[in-house]
Protein backbone atom coordinates (compact mmCIF):
# COMPACT_ATOMS: atom_id res chain seq x y z
CA UNK A 1 0.00 0.00 0.00
CA UNK A 2 2.66 2.85 0.56
CA UNK A 3 4.65 1.74 -2.63
CA UNK A 4 1.40 2.22 -4.57
CA UNK A 5 1.06 5.33 -2.61
CA UNK A 6 4.31 6.79 -3.22
CA UNK A 7 4.02 6.01 -6.76
CA UNK A 8 1.39 8.03 -7.15
CA UNK A 9 2.60 10.61 -5.46
CA UNK A 10 5.63 10.49 -8.08
CA UNK A 11 3.41 10.33 -10.97
CA UNK A 12 1.44 13.24 -9.73
CA UNK A 13 4.41 15.49 -8.78
CA UNK A 14 5.81 15.13 -12.14
CA UNK A 15 2.29 15.73 -13.85
CA UNK A 16 2.06 19.18 -12.30
CA UNK A 17 5.86 20.10 -13.39
CA UNK A 18 7.08 19.55 -9.16
CA UNK A 19 4.69 22.06 -7.84
CA UNK A 20 4.01 21.25 -4.22
CA UNK A 21 0.54 22.61 -3.96
CA UNK A 22 -1.18 20.93 -6.83
CA UNK A 23 -4.02 18.51 -5.63
CA UNK A 24 -3.21 15.52 -6.92
CA UNK A 25 0.58 15.56 -5.45
CA UNK A 26 -1.05 17.20 -1.96
CA UNK A 27 -3.92 14.05 -1.89
CA UNK A 28 -0.48 11.60 -2.10
CA UNK A 29 1.47 13.69 0.33
CA UNK A 30 -2.04 13.56 2.50
CA UNK A 31 -2.75 9.71 2.29
CA UNK A 32 1.05 9.32 2.51
CA UNK A 33 1.32 11.02 5.77
CA UNK A 34 -1.95 9.59 7.17
CA UNK A 35 -0.83 5.62 6.35
CA UNK A 36 2.52 6.64 8.14
CA UNK A 37 0.93 6.68 11.10
CA UNK A 38 -1.18 3.86 11.11
CA UNK A 39 2.42 2.31 10.73
CA UNK A 40 3.79 3.83 13.56
CA UNK A 41 1.35 2.02 15.14
CA UNK A 42 1.70 -1.03 13.49
CA UNK A 43 2.03 -3.42 17.17
CA UNK A 44 -0.40 -1.18 18.89
CA UNK A 45 -3.44 -1.59 16.63
CA UNK A 46 -2.20 -4.79 15.10
CA UNK A 47 -2.82 -3.60 11.84
CA UNK A 48 -3.91 -6.12 9.33
CA UNK A 49 -4.76 -4.16 5.90
CA UNK A 50 -7.19 -6.52 3.93
CA UNK A 51 -7.55 -5.97 0.39
CA UNK A 52 -10.43 -4.15 -0.29
CA UNK A 53 -8.83 -1.13 1.42
CA UNK A 54 -5.72 -1.38 -1.03
CA UNK A 55 -7.90 -2.12 -3.75
CA UNK A 56 -10.74 1.44 -3.01
CA UNK A 57 -7.98 3.65 -1.84
CA UNK A 58 -5.90 3.15 -4.79
CA UNK A 59 -9.09 3.25 -7.39
CA UNK A 60 -9.89 6.50 -5.48
CA UNK A 61 -6.21 7.94 -5.77
CA UNK A 62 -6.47 7.10 -9.86
CA UNK A 63 -9.64 8.44 -10.18
CA UNK A 64 -8.69 11.89 -8.67
CA UNK A 65 -5.37 12.02 -10.87
CA UNK A 66 -7.28 10.97 -13.71
CA UNK A 67 -10.10 13.48 -13.15
CA UNK A 68 -7.48 16.14 -13.01
CA UNK A 69 -5.93 15.19 -15.76
CA UNK A 70 -9.06 15.29 -17.78
CA UNK A 71 -9.31 19.18 -16.45
CA UNK A 72 -5.88 20.34 -17.92
CA UNK A 73 -6.57 18.48 -20.98
CA UNK A 74 -9.38 20.53 -21.64
CA UNK A 75 -8.15 23.87 -20.44
CA UNK A 76 -6.34 26.37 -22.99
CA UNK A 77 -2.72 26.57 -22.29
CA UNK A 78 -2.05 30.46 -21.35
CA UNK A 79 -0.19 31.72 -24.71
CA UNK A 80 1.70 34.75 -23.12
CA UNK A 81 2.70 36.00 -19.77
CA UNK A 82 -0.19 38.74 -18.74
CA UNK A 83 2.20 41.45 -17.30
CA UNK A 84 -0.87 42.56 -15.41
CA UNK A 85 -1.25 39.52 -13.22
CA UNK A 86 2.44 40.49 -11.48
CA UNK A 87 1.27 44.14 -10.86
CA UNK A 88 -0.60 43.64 -7.60
CA UNK A 89 2.07 42.72 -5.26
CA UNK A 90 4.31 45.89 -5.97
CA UNK A 91 2.54 48.44 -7.64
CA UNK A 92 -1.10 48.35 -6.74
CA UNK A 93 -0.85 47.53 -3.31
CA UNK A 94 1.92 49.63 -2.03
CA UNK A 95 -0.09 52.70 -3.95
CA UNK A 96 -2.56 53.00 -1.45
CA UNK A 97 -3.73 52.65 2.16
CA UNK A 98 -4.30 49.94 3.33
CA UNK A 99 -6.97 49.50 6.15
CA UNK A 100 -3.89 48.20 8.40
CA UNK A 101 -5.26 50.21 11.98
CA UNK A 102 -9.07 49.49 10.96
CA UNK A 103 -8.81 45.37 10.70
CA UNK A 104 -6.40 46.07 13.54
CA UNK A 105 -8.90 47.21 15.51
CA UNK A 106 -12.28 45.46 14.22
CA UNK A 107 -10.78 42.53 15.19
CA UNK A 108 -9.51 43.44 18.76
CA UNK A 109 -13.23 44.39 19.35
CA UNK A 110 -14.99 41.28 17.57
CA UNK A 111 -12.82 38.66 19.24
CA UNK A 112 -13.17 39.91 22.66
CA UNK A 113 -16.96 40.30 22.19
CA UNK A 114 -16.84 36.53 20.84
CA UNK A 115 -14.90 35.35 23.67
CA UNK A 116 -16.56 36.84 26.51
CA UNK A 117 -19.87 35.28 25.22
CA UNK A 118 -18.95 31.73 24.94
CA UNK A 119 -16.63 32.08 27.96
CA UNK A 120 -19.84 33.20 29.66
CA UNK A 121 -22.34 30.84 28.13
CA UNK A 122 -19.84 27.91 29.62
CA UNK A 123 -20.50 29.19 33.24
CA UNK A 124 -18.09 29.31 35.63
CA UNK A 125 -14.73 26.82 36.62
CA UNK A 126 -11.44 27.39 35.66
CA UNK A 127 -10.39 28.17 31.76
CA UNK A 128 -9.60 24.63 30.96
CA UNK A 129 -12.83 23.17 32.65
CA UNK A 130 -14.76 26.52 30.72
CA UNK A 131 -13.11 25.38 27.62
CA UNK A 132 -14.27 21.36 27.92
CA UNK A 133 -17.67 23.37 28.92
CA UNK A 134 -17.54 24.97 25.58
CA UNK A 135 -16.80 21.74 23.41
CA UNK A 136 -19.27 19.70 25.28
CA UNK A 137 -21.67 22.46 24.58
CA UNK A 138 -21.18 22.75 20.91
CA UNK A 139 -20.69 18.88 20.39
CA UNK A 140 -25.03 18.75 22.11
CA UNK A 141 -25.78 21.54 19.48
CA UNK A 142 -24.83 24.55 21.41
CA UNK A 143 -24.94 27.91 19.03
CA UNK A 144 -23.86 31.71 20.71
CA UNK A 145 -26.25 32.94 18.04
CA UNK A 146 -26.69 34.56 14.33
CA UNK A 147 -24.75 37.89 15.61
CA UNK A 148 -21.70 36.64 17.33
CA UNK A 149 -21.08 33.70 14.65
CA UNK A 150 -20.95 36.62 12.24
CA UNK A 151 -18.38 38.17 14.15
CA UNK A 152 -16.10 34.98 14.20
CA UNK A 153 -16.58 34.94 10.75
CA UNK A 154 -15.54 38.13 9.78
CA UNK A 155 -12.46 37.77 12.28
CA UNK A 156 -11.61 34.20 10.12
CA UNK A 157 -11.64 36.43 6.52
CA UNK A 158 -10.06 39.32 8.10
CA UNK A 159 -6.89 37.25 8.95
CA UNK A 160 -7.07 35.39 5.86
CA UNK A 161 -6.71 38.68 3.91
CA UNK A 162 -4.02 40.10 6.37
CA UNK A 163 -2.44 36.98 5.52
CA UNK A 164 -2.30 37.70 1.99
CA UNK A 165 -0.99 41.27 2.93
CA UNK A 166 1.60 40.17 5.48
CA UNK A 167 2.95 38.09 2.36
CA UNK A 168 3.39 40.93 0.29
CA UNK A 169 5.04 42.97 3.04
CA UNK A 170 7.60 40.18 3.33
CA UNK A 171 8.46 39.40 0.01
CA UNK A 172 8.69 43.24 -1.07
CA UNK A 173 11.53 45.26 -0.30
CA UNK A 174 9.06 48.46 -0.86
CA UNK A 175 6.67 48.14 1.29
CA UNK A 176 7.02 49.98 4.62
CA UNK A 177 3.56 48.95 6.00
CA UNK A 178 4.16 47.34 10.32
CA UNK A 179 4.12 43.91 10.49
CA UNK A 180 3.21 44.16 13.72
CA UNK A 181 -0.17 45.55 13.02
CA UNK A 182 -1.15 43.00 9.90
CA UNK A 183 0.24 40.17 12.41
CA UNK A 184 -2.38 41.49 15.34
CA UNK A 185 -5.80 40.37 13.50
CA UNK A 186 -4.09 36.88 12.90
CA UNK A 187 -3.20 36.79 16.72
CA UNK A 188 -6.91 37.59 17.82
CA UNK A 189 -8.36 34.68 15.42
CA UNK A 190 -5.89 32.17 16.98
CA UNK A 191 -7.60 33.43 20.44
CA UNK A 192 -11.15 33.47 19.09
CA UNK A 193 -10.04 29.79 17.72
CA UNK A 194 -8.75 28.62 21.17
CA UNK A 195 -12.08 29.84 22.70
CA UNK A 196 -14.02 27.63 19.93
CA UNK A 197 -11.94 24.58 21.29
CA UNK A 198 -12.50 23.77 17.43
CA UNK A 199 -8.96 22.50 16.20
CA UNK A 200 -9.89 22.11 12.90
CA UNK A 201 -9.94 25.96 12.22
CA UNK A 202 -6.45 26.17 13.28
CA UNK A 203 -5.74 23.06 11.01
CA UNK A 204 -7.48 25.12 8.07
CA UNK A 205 -5.41 28.12 8.47
CA UNK A 206 -2.63 26.71 9.10
CA UNK A 207 -3.07 25.05 5.17
CA UNK A 208 -4.11 28.20 3.86
CA UNK A 209 -0.61 30.23 5.65
CA UNK A 210 1.66 27.19 4.04
CA UNK A 211 -0.01 27.35 0.56
CA UNK A 212 -0.02 31.21 0.11
CA UNK A 213 3.24 31.06 1.75
CA UNK A 214 4.60 28.67 -1.42
CA UNK A 215 2.53 30.90 -3.83
CA UNK A 216 4.61 33.76 -3.03
CA UNK A 217 7.85 31.87 -2.90
CA UNK A 218 7.22 30.68 -6.38
CA UNK A 219 6.62 33.73 -7.95
CA UNK A 220 9.30 36.30 -6.26
CA UNK A 221 12.31 33.62 -5.88
CA UNK A 222 14.27 31.77 -8.30
CA UNK A 223 17.38 29.58 -7.76
CA UNK A 224 18.20 25.98 -8.03
CA UNK A 225 16.26 23.46 -5.76
CA UNK A 226 13.45 26.07 -4.74
CA UNK A 227 11.07 22.83 -3.63
CA UNK A 228 14.03 21.66 -0.81
CA UNK A 229 13.93 24.84 0.62
CA UNK A 230 9.88 25.50 0.67
CA UNK A 231 9.89 21.74 2.37
CA UNK A 232 12.65 22.98 5.54
CA UNK A 233 10.70 25.85 5.67
CA UNK A 234 7.08 24.07 5.69
CA UNK A 235 8.13 21.52 7.73
CA UNK A 236 8.80 24.05 10.64
CA UNK A 237 5.42 25.43 10.38
CA UNK A 238 4.13 21.72 10.47
CA UNK A 239 5.85 20.78 13.71
CA UNK A 240 4.48 24.13 15.16
CA UNK A 241 1.03 23.57 14.32
CA UNK A 242 1.29 19.78 15.19
CA UNK A 243 2.36 21.44 18.70
CA UNK A 244 -0.43 23.97 19.10
CA UNK A 245 -3.03 21.40 17.96
CA UNK A 246 -1.61 18.92 20.97
CA UNK A 247 -1.72 21.78 23.47
CA UNK A 248 -5.38 22.85 22.76
CA UNK A 249 -6.13 19.30 23.40
CA UNK A 250 -4.29 19.54 26.50
CA UNK A 251 -6.28 22.82 27.40
CA UNK A 252 -9.55 21.31 27.03
CA UNK A 253 -8.86 18.42 29.65
CA UNK A 254 -7.98 15.97 26.73
CA UNK A 255 -6.04 13.23 28.15
CA UNK A 256 -4.27 11.53 25.64
CA UNK A 257 -0.28 11.26 24.99
CA UNK A 258 1.36 13.38 22.20
CA UNK A 259 1.92 10.63 19.73
CA UNK A 260 -2.10 9.03 20.62
CA UNK A 261 -3.36 12.02 20.09
CA UNK A 262 -1.42 12.60 16.51
CA UNK A 263 -2.30 9.25 15.81
CA UNK A 264 -5.87 9.06 16.56
CA UNK A 265 -6.12 11.98 14.90
CA UNK A 266 -4.26 11.69 11.39
CA UNK A 267 -4.37 8.15 11.23
CA UNK A 268 -7.00 6.37 12.53
CA UNK A 269 -9.52 7.36 10.04
CA UNK A 270 -7.99 5.36 7.47
CA UNK A 271 -7.73 2.72 9.33
CA UNK A 272 -11.42 2.93 10.52
CA UNK A 273 -12.26 2.71 7.15
CA UNK A 274 -10.28 -0.43 6.66
CA UNK A 275 -11.85 -2.22 9.56
CA UNK A 276 -15.31 -0.45 8.21
CA UNK A 277 -14.65 -2.26 5.13
CA UNK A 278 -13.81 -5.76 6.43
CA UNK A 279 -16.97 -5.73 9.07
CA UNK A 280 -19.08 -4.49 6.17
CA UNK A 281 -17.49 -5.30 2.62
CA UNK A 282 -18.25 -1.52 1.77
CA UNK A 283 -21.69 -2.66 0.60
CA UNK A 284 -24.05 -0.08 -1.28
CA UNK A 285 -26.60 2.14 0.80
CA UNK A 286 -28.12 2.78 -2.58
CA UNK A 287 -27.96 6.57 -1.57
CA UNK A 288 -26.21 9.76 -0.69
CA UNK A 289 -27.58 10.22 2.58
CA UNK A 290 -23.99 10.62 4.50
CA UNK A 291 -22.37 12.16 1.59
CA UNK A 292 -24.41 15.00 1.24
CA UNK A 293 -25.85 14.76 5.13
CA UNK A 294 -24.73 18.25 5.69
CA UNK A 295 -26.87 19.93 2.56
CA UNK A 296 -29.91 17.90 3.77
CA UNK A 297 -29.93 19.29 7.75
CA UNK A 298 -29.27 23.10 6.17
CA UNK A 299 -31.80 22.16 3.96
CA UNK A 300 -34.20 20.71 6.59
CA UNK A 301 -33.76 23.73 8.76
CA UNK A 302 -34.37 26.71 6.17
CA UNK A 303 -37.51 24.91 5.08
CA UNK A 304 -38.50 23.97 8.94
CA UNK A 305 -38.15 28.15 9.54
CA UNK A 306 -40.89 29.28 6.66
CA UNK A 307 -43.17 26.56 8.35
CA UNK A 308 -42.22 23.32 5.95
CA UNK A 309 -40.89 20.24 7.69
CA UNK A 310 -38.75 17.60 6.40
CA UNK A 311 -37.85 14.57 8.27
CA UNK A 312 -34.39 14.74 8.69
CA UNK A 313 -33.76 12.25 11.51
CA UNK A 314 -31.89 10.24 9.95
CA UNK A 315 -29.03 12.16 9.06
CA UNK A 316 -26.42 12.37 11.78
CA UNK A 317 -24.06 14.88 12.56
CA UNK A 318 -21.26 12.59 13.48
CA UNK A 319 -19.96 9.37 12.50
CA UNK A 320 -20.82 6.93 15.35
CA UNK A 321 -17.71 6.13 17.47
CA UNK A 322 -15.15 2.72 16.38
CA UNK A 323 -14.04 1.37 19.72
CA UNK A 324 -11.31 -0.66 18.83
CA UNK A 325 -8.92 -3.20 20.67
CA UNK A 326 -6.08 -4.63 19.64
CA UNK A 327 -5.00 -8.30 20.79
CA UNK A 328 -2.24 -6.56 22.29
CA UNK A 329 -4.52 -4.70 24.55
CA UNK A 330 -4.65 -1.19 22.99
CA UNK A 331 -8.14 0.52 22.95
CA UNK A 332 -8.49 3.47 21.07
CA UNK A 333 -11.82 5.25 20.83
CA UNK A 334 -12.81 7.22 17.52
CA UNK A 335 -15.36 8.83 15.23
CA UNK A 336 -13.21 10.19 12.51
CA UNK A 337 -13.26 8.17 9.54
CA UNK A 338 -11.80 8.87 5.64
CA UNK A 339 -13.61 10.82 3.61
CA UNK A 340 -14.08 7.56 1.63
CA UNK A 341 -16.71 6.09 4.01
CA UNK A 342 -19.61 8.20 3.09
CA UNK A 343 -19.05 8.09 -0.45
CA UNK A 344 -18.58 3.85 -0.30
CA UNK A 345 -21.69 3.82 2.18
CA UNK A 346 -24.01 5.66 -0.61
CA UNK A 347 -22.63 4.27 -3.72
CA UNK A 348 -20.63 1.41 -2.95
CA UNK A 349 -17.24 0.91 -5.29
CA UNK A 350 -18.82 2.95 -7.95
CA UNK A 351 -18.81 5.70 -5.00
CA UNK A 352 -14.80 5.60 -4.55
CA UNK A 353 -14.46 6.58 -7.95
CA UNK A 354 -17.01 8.52 -8.45
CA UNK A 355 -16.77 11.16 -5.90
CA UNK A 356 -12.89 11.51 -6.25
CA UNK A 357 -13.14 11.64 -10.08
CA UNK A 358 -16.11 14.99 -9.58
CA UNK A 359 -13.16 16.45 -6.52
CA UNK A 360 -10.16 15.97 -8.96
CA UNK A 361 -11.67 17.54 -12.05
CA UNK A 362 -13.18 20.58 -9.38
CA UNK A 363 -9.28 20.75 -7.82
CA UNK A 364 -7.90 20.71 -10.80
CA UNK A 365 -9.90 23.62 -12.24
CA UNK A 366 -9.02 26.02 -8.57
CA UNK A 367 -5.50 25.15 -9.18
CA UNK A 368 -5.41 26.65 -12.61
CA UNK A 369 -7.24 29.48 -12.18
CA UNK A 370 -4.87 30.23 -8.91
CA UNK A 371 -1.94 29.96 -11.20
CA UNK A 372 -3.03 31.53 -14.33
CA UNK A 373 -4.33 34.58 -11.87
CA UNK A 374 -1.90 35.42 -9.79
CA UNK A 375 -1.83 37.60 -6.66
CA UNK A 376 -5.58 37.59 -7.29
CA UNK A 377 -8.93 36.17 -5.26
CA UNK A 378 -8.46 33.20 -6.75
CA UNK A 379 -5.36 32.51 -4.73
CA UNK A 380 -7.10 33.19 -1.64
CA UNK A 381 -9.77 31.12 -2.43
CA UNK A 382 -8.04 28.20 -3.74
CA UNK A 383 -5.96 28.01 -0.07
CA UNK A 384 -9.12 28.83 1.43
CA UNK A 385 -10.57 25.41 -0.20
CA UNK A 386 -7.37 23.14 0.15
CA UNK A 387 -8.14 21.67 3.60
CA UNK A 388 -10.27 18.78 2.14
CA UNK A 389 -7.67 17.74 0.29
CA UNK A 390 -5.15 17.19 3.45
CA UNK A 391 -8.12 16.05 5.81
CA UNK A 392 -9.17 13.50 2.93
CA UNK A 393 -7.19 10.14 5.22
CA UNK A 394 -9.44 11.72 7.92
CA UNK A 395 -12.62 12.24 7.20
CA UNK A 396 -14.70 14.13 4.55
CA UNK A 397 -14.59 17.94 5.14
CA UNK A 398 -15.52 19.71 1.33
CA UNK A 399 -19.55 18.41 0.88
CA UNK A 400 -19.82 17.88 5.06
CA UNK A 401 -18.22 21.26 5.55
CA UNK A 402 -20.26 23.28 3.37
CA UNK A 403 -22.84 24.47 6.17
CA UNK A 404 -24.35 28.16 6.21
CA UNK A 405 -21.56 28.86 8.56
CA UNK A 406 -18.75 28.27 5.56
CA UNK A 407 -20.92 30.06 3.07
CA UNK A 408 -21.04 33.27 4.68
CA UNK A 409 -17.39 32.67 5.47
CA UNK A 410 -16.52 32.50 1.77
CA UNK A 411 -19.30 36.15 1.56
CA UNK A 412 -17.11 37.75 3.94
CA UNK A 413 -13.65 36.68 2.43
CA UNK A 414 -15.26 37.91 -0.79
CA UNK A 415 -16.68 41.61 0.52
CA UNK A 416 -13.30 42.20 2.50
CA UNK A 417 -10.93 41.77 0.03
CA UNK A 418 -12.85 43.25 -2.60
CA UNK A 419 -13.28 46.05 -0.26
CA UNK A 420 -9.45 46.31 -0.09
CA UNK A 421 -8.61 45.04 -3.84
CA UNK A 422 -11.68 45.83 -5.69
CA UNK A 423 -11.05 45.93 -9.42
CA UNK A 424 -12.05 49.68 -10.13
CA UNK A 425 -9.54 51.10 -7.77
CA UNK A 426 -6.90 48.11 -8.52
CA UNK A 427 -6.50 48.90 -12.39
CA UNK A 428 -6.85 52.76 -12.05
CA UNK A 429 -3.86 52.12 -9.31
CA UNK A 430 -2.03 49.30 -12.32
CA UNK A 431 -2.51 51.89 -15.21
CA UNK A 432 -0.05 54.53 -13.41
CA UNK A 433 1.99 51.75 -12.60
CA UNK A 434 5.37 51.47 -13.97
CA UNK A 435 6.20 48.68 -16.29
CA UNK A 436 9.22 46.85 -17.06
CA UNK A 437 9.54 44.35 -19.65
CA UNK A 438 9.22 40.79 -18.91
CA UNK A 439 11.38 38.80 -20.82
CA UNK A 440 9.27 37.24 -24.15
CA UNK A 441 6.97 39.84 -23.79
CA UNK A 442 6.79 43.43 -24.52
CA UNK A 443 5.79 46.27 -22.07
CA UNK A 444 1.88 47.57 -22.34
Amino acid sequence: MLLILAAFAIIAYRLDGGDLVSPRFLLCVALIASYGLVLLNYNNWDVHINGKFVLYVSTAVAAWILGGALVKKLTPKKSSVAIGDKLPLFAANIRYKYPVNAFMLLSIALTAAYAFKLLSDAGGGSFSERLRAIYDNVVNGYTPGFIFNQMFEIVIAVAYINTFRLFQRIFSRHDKISIVKLSIPIVMFLIAVLVTTDRNILLRYAIYFACMYVFFFYENRRFKRMNVAILRRVALMVIIVVIAFFVMGLAKQYKSSFLDSISVYGGSGLYNFNLWLESTGGGSAGGASETFGTFVRVVGDLLGRIGIKLDISYVERFDEFITFTSSTGYVYSSNIYSALKPFVADLGYFGAVFFPFLLGMFYQWLYLRAKRYKYKFSWAVYCMLLYPIVFFPILEQLFNRFTLGFVYELVWLAIIYYSVYGRRRYGRIARRAPVKAVQGVKAQ
